[in-house]
C-alpha cells in the first residue's frame, strides 16, 4: 500500500477510483451503469441487507486454502466482521479489503475477526490475500466444520 492510500479515507479512495474509471469508459457505458444503479436503489433490495448487530444465517464455505469453514465455529471465538467482495479483478473491492486490513489490529483488540467472502476459487482468493498483504486470521486449522 502506498503512502497516499494510507492517508486517504476509504470513502475518498473509492470516489477517486470511481472518477478515474468514469474517465476511461465510453459515455454510454457510464449512463448504463448509472441507470442500473438507480434501478437497484428503486428496487428496495437494500431493505433486505443485514445491519450492524444482525445475526447472519450459518454457512459453510471454503477458505483460501480450500478447507471448509463454518460461521458458527468462527463465532465461538468472538465477533465476525463479514464482508463480501466480487473478486481480485475489482479495484473497489481491493481498496475495501486493504482498508479492513488496516483496521484488523483494532478489531482484534475486541476479539473480532474478518471473513471476506467471494465467488472466486480458493486459488484466486489466496492470490488476492497475497496481493493485498491481508493478514485476516487463518481459519483453516481450528475452525473447520
Amino acid at each position: 500500500m502506498n503512502a497516499i492510500e494510507q492517508t486517504q479515507t476509504l470513502t475518498s479512495q473509492l470516489a477517486q477510483q470511481k472518477a478515474n474509471t468514469r474517465k476511461k469508459l465510453p459515455q454510454e457505458t457510464v449512463e448504463l451503469m448509472l441507470n442500473k444503479t438507480a434501478e437497484l436503489e428503486i428496487s428496495g433490495i437494500a431493505e433486505n441487507v443485514l445491519n450492524l448487530g444482525d445475526v447472519a444465517a450459518d454457512f459453510q464455505l471454503s477458505n483460501s486454502v480450500g478447507e471448509f469453514v463454518c460461521l458458527s465455529e468462527l463465532l465461538k471465538n468472538g465477533s465476525v466482521v463479514l464482508t463480501f467482495y466480487r473478486g481480485g479483478w475489482c479495484p473497489y473491492c481491493n481498496l475495501e479489503l486493504r482498508a479492513l486490513q488496516q483496521k484488523l489490529p483494532q478489531m482484534q483488540k475486541y476479539n473480532a475477526q474478518i471473513v471476506a467472502v467471494s465467488p472466486q476459487t480458493p486459488d484466486n482468493s489466496l492470490s488476492v490475500q497475497e496481493k493485498n498483504e491481508l493478514e485476516f486470521p487463518d481459519t483453516s486449522s481450528t475452525q473447520r466444520c
